[in-house]
């Protein structure tokens, strides 16, 4: 239960100052973000926005556009704008957002161009601003709760093999499911770049161990080995962290396909041969050390 939590210095939201208006909708609006913190908000065709705010011209607006999701409540609890995903399943939007969300609940202040892994299975996402125009066709809600005009950050995904929008080869169905118009322009850097160097000492190609927990299932990466090898000169390992895989756990594949799914990764291009690197989890620094 939140509801003692002290609130965001010069919060002016329905929680900080209650009126006398609410129905059942503002009410239950109201109460989630006591007991959790946020809610999350879904809209589509599928999961109609119950908002009494929105009137039939509102609904039919909202389905030419992608469903979308966003968060009520982070700038009451931490002085945070809210979190945008557009474009997904809305179920997946919502586990995404409530993940996202919870990090920012837990300290993580998100800035435009940040990345973020574990988010979605598989691939990493990127955080953008989300443009002034875009806050009415979405945010409505948000900007009821606080009484003001929205902030928001939009939680960016690029296709399964990791490409986003603005990629080479990405397929253009990524800025029709996540509206260019909806975003501030943001200058990626490092793997999300345009068009990312390639810092490691192997070529993009090399083939490298992996685990059926991230290349199958969508772990995250959470342990990278560099070792020497009198053949190849050098193998590269990057799993899941888990102490023990047996030889059915174990996958080869390109370490591009790894690198594009947990660019943090990068940072480790110049790891020391017969060296490793774990993190307890994606949110954690990566350590290193000489291998046993």
């Amino acid at each position: 239960m939140l509801g003692p939590l002290p609130a965001a210095p010069g919060c002016d939201c329905h929680i900080c100052r209650p009126d006398d208006s609410y129905d059942d909708l503002d009410r239950n609006a109201i109460d989630t973000v006591l007991r959790h913190g946020w809610q999350v908000i879904l809209v589509s065709d599928d999961v109609e926005c119950s908002s009494p705010d929105h009137d039939a011209d509102d609904h039919e607006h909202a389905s030419s556009a992608p469903a979308f999701a966003y968060t009520l409540g982070l700038g009451h609890r931490c002085g945070h704008p809210e979190l945008l995903m557009s474009g997904l399943d809305p179920h997946l939007m919502h586990r995404a957002l409530n993940d996202v969300a919870g990090r920012v609940m837990a300290g993580r202040r998100l800035a435009p161009g940040d990345v973020l892994e574990g988010v979605l299975a598989g691939v990493p996402v990127t955080v953008e601003r989300v443009a002034a125009d875009a806050l009415d066709e979405t945010l409505r809600w948000s900007g009821w709760f606080h009484r003001r005009e929205p902030e928001a950050l939009m939680i960016v995904w690029p296709s399964t093999s990791g490409l986003f929008g603005w990629q080479p080869g990405a397929p253009e169905v990524l800025d029709e499911l996540q509206p260019r118009s909806w975003r501030e322009p943001v200058e990626h850097r490092g793997g999300l770049a345009a068009d990312p160097d390639w810092p490691f000492p192997v070529p993009p190609d090399r083939m490298v161990f992996s685990c059926t927990h991230v290349v199958d299932e969508g772990d995250s990466v959470l342990w990278v080995a560099r070792q020497s090898d009198p053949e190849t000169g050098e193998d590269w390992s990057l799993r899941c962290g888990a102490a023990h895989h047996s030889t059915d756990d174990m996958r080869m594949l390109h370490l591009a396909h790894l690198v594009r799914a947990a660019p943090s990764v990068r940072s480790l291009a110049g790891l020391p041969l017969d060296h490793e690197a774990w993190r307890d989890d994606v949110e954690s620094a990566w350590q290193t050390r000489a291998l046993a």
